[in-house]
């Protein structure tokens, strides 16, 4: 074999590797946010005090998170990858919407926004992180963060049953993008 034929070879490898890596998801974390988000917004529909919102959220949106960081270390690890540089950037791109939602906070205390509009608030926000998730992490979160973005329309416009639709929205959204996002079995050839 030249040498000429060798670098060709390591060169297609070295690429085939990087391109895996590109494509890598944890369709548990699309999962596992499927079931919370479906729970935390058909809670609006079927409270009556709506404090059991604002409870759950605090517990769920924390402990989701430390469970998706979990289980992305997990993937990593498994796929032997060890980026912790691109773990710690996916990290604050999350903790980013959540620090900007509770920012809108100071809305509500201000008399500038309603409880109401404080939850869609945290929809839009939503669909535009998955949005800008889809630009620089996975493309698959793009179409969740428009899904998403029709949701948070949901829940300002349509009456009744308005946050349990757009939950179901956000659910389905999250599962394809699990199911799309699952790693293919590889096939003996």
């Amino acid at each position: 074999m030249t040498d000429k034929t060798q670098l060709k070879e390591d060169i297609a490898f070295v690429r085939a590797a990087a391109e895996r890596l590109e494509t890598r998801s944890v369709p548990a974390i699309y999962l596992l946010w499927a079931l919370l988000g479906g729970v935390g917004f058909a809670l609006v529909d079927f409270v009556d005090d709506y404090s059991w919102i604002g409870t759950y959220w605090l517990f769920a949106g924390p402990i989701g998170f430390v469970l998706s960081v979990w289980l992305g270390m997990r993937a990593s690890r498994s796929a032997g990858v060890r980026d912790r540089q691109t773990g710690v950037r996916h990290s604050l791109h999350w903790l980013s919407f959540m620090t900007a939602g509770l920012l809108g906070l100071a809305l509500v205390s201000a008399g500038q926004l309603t409880w109401a509009g404080f939850g869609s608030l945290w929809v839009l926000l939503l669909g535009l992180t998955y949005f800008h998730g889809g630009l620089y992490i996975e493309r698959r979160m793009m179409p969740i963060g428009i899904l998403t973005a029709a949701a948070y329309l949901v829940t300002v416009w349509v009456p009744g049953f308005g946050w349990t639709t757009a939950g179901v929205v956000l659910a389905i959204a999250l599962v394809t993008g699990a199911v799309l996002g699952a790693p293919k079995r590889e096939t003996a050839s």
